[in-house]
């Protein structure tokens, strides 16, 4: 649901804009002033984002964004800022860029982070700096399709091979990796529970039984390895990296840090252009073959550079993440209703057929090293 202006957000908006105009001399000095009082609402599934333009004599512009988060149905400030349950975890949101900015905010590598600069937590709203860019999703719907050319690829594989090169930074020196000897059981726990959900969304599944013994017997060819874990990123997809292709800057955004091996962050990244429903729906054929194997290579690259990478752990974590992704699909069409049930009853044989096939071919990758 889309914003709607209300009466009732009036006054809301003019704490943000007073905000804002107090706080410019700190952040910028006396460089930038605001363009207009009045900011453009922008309505996302998660969150309201206001855009507050500043003028300045610098040659480049800035902007502020306020964030608010919303639930889908919410259609006003007022609204959202009024369910105090939907903005528990906003505290930790600000606090988690804030670390991102100390630490990725001033290097000259081209990684970089978004920058934090207010959060008001009676209206729960978090004041930063936009950072001019578009999603690596954006990016390989543009560059990575059919339509796509080959000279528009460098930028997609620049971007993925920074991908790779901010979440190894944000593994081992932002945060510390070590290694858990016989990790097998905590695979083997989420595979079953993702399969349990899997059979009570779909009560015809008949697959359970097959995929159950197909991961159990990859389970065992990575029964004796070490698995590195880290504090790692929790939702690392493509719709959470950040990519400027005017300087080239990336960053990664929406932490939602927990304990985790890092091969469940590289898994996310590497496979999600095959959960994109226009993948799904035109059975892997959207994005060319030649430039998915470049962006995941280039991944992988930039996480491992010269290091060894164990591919049989890249293999069965791309699998359980497409497992994990399967699982969600199959949920939100058990939930339908009235005519969406009907598109649910066309579209459920397509979506099992495809992630089935996909999660074989992931599995199928992994060989026998012994």
């Amino acid at each position: 649901m889309d914003y709607r202006y209300s009466q009732n957000d009036e006054a809301i908006l003019a704490v943000f804009t007073k905000e804002i105009t107090d706080h410019l001399p700190e952040w910028y000095g006396t460089d930038y002033v605001l363009s207009t009082p009045t900011p453009t609402i922008r309505s996302y599934v998660s969150c309201f984002m206001l855009h507050y333009s500043l003028a300045g004599s610098a040659k480049t512009n800035k902007t502020i964004l306020v964030k608010v988060r919303r639930d889908p149905k919410m259609h006003s400030l007022q609204q959202a800022i009024a369910n105090k349950e939907l903005h528990v975890k906003i505290p930790a949101e600000y606090q988690d860029l804030v670390s991102l900015y100390s630490f990725f905010g001033n290097r000259n590598d081209h990684l970089s982070a978004i920058r934090p600069l207010q959060y008001l937590p009676e209206y729960f709203a978090i004041f930063m700096e936009e950072f001019p860019s578009q999603t690596i999703s954006n990016l390989l719907t543009e560059k990575g399709t059919i339509r796509g050319v080959k000279e528009n690829v460098d930028h997609l594989t620049h971007a993925a091979y920074l991908t790779g090169r901010i979440l190894n930074i944000f593994h081992s020196q932002m945060h510390s990796l070590h290694e858990v000897e016989e990790p097998a059981q905590p695979i083997v726990n989420e595979i079953l529970s993702l399969l349990g959900r899997l059979q009570t969304a779909n009560h015809r599944n008949t697959t359970r039984a097959d995929f159950e013994a197909r991961f159990l017997q990859k389970v065992d060819l990575i029964r004796d390895s070490q698995i590195t874990y880290s504090n790692s990123h929790g939702d690392f997809s493509c719709d959470n990296v950040l990519y400027s292709k005017e300087d080239y800057q990336l960053c990664m955004i929406d932490v939602k840090t927990r304990h985790a091996p890092i091969y469940s962050d590289i898994a996310l990244i590497m496979i999600h252009p095959d959960v994109f429903k226009e993948q799904i729906f035109s059975f892997g054929s959207y994005f060319k073959k030649a430039v998915m194997k470049e962006y995941r290579g280039a991944i992988l690259k930039g996480y491992f550079e010269d290091q060894p990478v164990n591919n049989n752990l890249i293999s069965l974590y791309c699998a359980i993440k497409m497992l994990d992704k399967w699982v969600m699909y199959e949920e939100i069409m058990a939930g339908y209703k009235g005519r969406k049930r009907l598109l649910g009853f066309f579209a459920a044989p397509i979506v099992r057929l495809y992630f089935s096939t996909k999660t074989k071919h992931y599995l199928d990758q992994m060989i026998a090293t012994r």
